[in-house]
């Protein structure tokens, strides 16, 4: 999973950073192509200013960002899961919760510094 960034973040915004990341990690929302930051702030149960704030200066990242950071790591995941092998990479994309295939592969190189078809994935 994405480590965010440590940043120094405000006391009182502390515990919504703890409970965005550990969000994240056990409901897995990026895995939702129409995720949005109010979606996010829902869950929640905060508004979307407080979440972007929390986002922008406790990750280091804007919204976007942070959430393809997720879908990059799970994409990464399945591109070496020997039982996927069969899986096209436009499937591990929308597996990962990207809504097409030219933003998968945007996103990926730009986190990544290669296309996800430059990953070696394992034999079948």
């Amino acid at each position: 999973m994405p480590t965010a960034a440590v940043v120094e973040l405000a006391p009182e915004l502390q515990p919504w950073r703890e409970k965005l990341l550990r969000l994240m990690a056990e409901e897995q929302p990026w895995l939702e192509p129409e995720l949005t930051l109010a979606e996010l702030a829902h869950r929640l149960r905060t508004n979307t200013s407080l979440l972007s704030h929390v986002i922008n200066t406790g990750c280091g990242q804007n919204f976007n960002d942070f959430v393809n950071r997720y879908r990059v790591a799970e994409a990464e995941r399945k591109l070496q899961d020997p039982r996927l092998v069969h899986y096209s990479l436009v499937g591990i994309a929308l597996e990962c919760g990207f809504n097409s295939k030219s933003t998968f592969n945007r996103v990926f190189k730009k986190l990544t510094g290669r296309t996800p078809g430059e990953v070696s994935r394992p034999k079948s």
